[in-house]
């Protein structure tokens, strides 16, 4: 590639009057001088964008728009931001379409009724659609107040999580899924036509594939939300019937091919289970602080929550061979090492995961992925 950054305006100018002729005067304020500045700001600007025009020629440096229309010649898309779908219980039915308000510590946000799902013990129980799109719709629980009169309606609440909103996908990870695509081809079923099929999908952030998991013709895919963490019953049944849909009024993937999977595939969709890590350490600080060390628990656990995140990015990634393996490990070096980046920490001791002094291997297989989920965090300082 060019490198044009020492094409700037002082440079430019620079050389521009060093092939004018000593016997003209080139002090600042002649009139050479005062002629070839603006050209020389016209050149850097132009050298500026031919700068910006090379960067986004390749995928590796290429970024927001530019890099859409690079990964559309391999079929790719960016995928687009998801809306939250949350329970919602009330003491009485409701109209598909009302639209009830919630005050979260992000401000309002409001829900709509999409869909009954049925009544419980404490009352009638519907689909409740963010529509604000994004993670910010997922965390918030408790009361609902309705912004249409509802007669009879003495108690709305959201409660669990049924489907997780998602961000627009980032240019990182739009990067990583179009160079994946050279490096292995998908063909007709393999597991790299799998991934790039179920990655593509609005919502998904990872996959794990195990064929022939109860015999041959049998494909099992289990599948992390966009937030990386186990996918709701909503997003994996839009994938199922994505990839494989199931038999019709029956709950076995149909192997006739309706869906992206292959004729004679019968592809089920899962998704991981968590593994909550409560994890107790003992910080020493420069300084003394107080409360041993309380004040720095949100810096620490933010730290740790990092770590994490990086190694759910890693879940679906097989190991290098010709078994079907995946390794997810949480390590306690680099939780102290994550920790250490926290300027006021010097040292960081009896590191206790889930009680014990060791690494956390996460068990990945057919029978069970593990999704390791940050839980209760105990810092003892001084």
């Amino acid at each position: 590639m060019i490198d044009f950054s020492n094409k700037t305006y002082g440079n430019i100018l620079s050389r521009q009057l060093n092939r004018v002729p000593d016997t003209i005067d080139k002090r600042e304020g002649s009139m050479i001088q005062t002629a070839l500045g603006p050209e020389s700001w016209y050149l850097e600007g132009l050298y500026l964008d031919l700068d910006s025009v090379q960067k986004n020629a390749y995928a590796e440096t290429a970024g927001g728009n530019f890099l859409d229309l690079l990964v559309a010649e391999r079929g790719i898309e960016r995928k687009t931001s998801t809306y939250a779908v949350k329970k919602g219980v009330f003491n009485r039915t409701v109209s598909v379409g009302s639209r009830f308000s919630a005050l979260t510590g992000d401000g309002y946000l409001t829900y709509q009724v999409t869909e009954f799902i049925g009544q419980t013990e404490t009352g009638y129980a519907y689909k409740m659609k963010c529509e604000a799109a994004g993670e910010i719709g997922n965390n918030y629980t408790g009361q609902l107040i309705a912004i249409d009169y509802v007669t009879g309606l003495t108690s709305a609440e959201l409660t669990e999580l049924l489907s997780a909103g998602t961000e627009e996908e980032k240019d990182s990870s739009l990067r990583e899924r179009y160079l994946a695509t050279f490096d292995v081809a998908s063909f007709g079923g393999n597991i790299a036509s799998y991934r790039n099929a179920i990655l593509a999908i609005d919502g998904v952030g990872e996959v794990q594939v195990y064929p022939a998991w109860k015999g041959g013709g049998t494909v099992l895919c289990s599948i992390l939300d966009g937030n990386l963490r186990p996918a709701g019953e909503e997003l994996i049944h839009a994938v199922q019937e994505t990839i494989c849909p199931l038999e019709e009024g029956g709950t076995v993937p149909s192997a006739s091919g309706y869906g992206l999977a292959p004729i004679g595939a019968e592809v089920t969709i899962g998704t991981g289970t968590e593994l909550e890590l409560n994890i107790s350490l003992t910080v020493q600080f420069l300084n003394t602080v107080p409360n041993g060390g309380s004040a720095y628990k949100s810096q620490i656990e933010k730290k740790i929550e990092e770590y994490l995140q990086s190694v759910r990015q890693s879940w679906g990634t097989m190991v290098k061979s010709q078994k079907i393996e995946y390794a997810v490990t949480v390590y306690i070096s680099r939780i102290i090492y994550a920790i250490l980046d926290i300027p006021e920490v010097v040292n960081v001791t009896e590191v206790l995961i889930n009680g014990a002094a060791s690494d956390v291997v996460c068990k990945e297989d057919f029978s069970l992925q593990q999704v390791p989920i940050l839980g209760k965090v105990t810092v003892n300082g001084s």
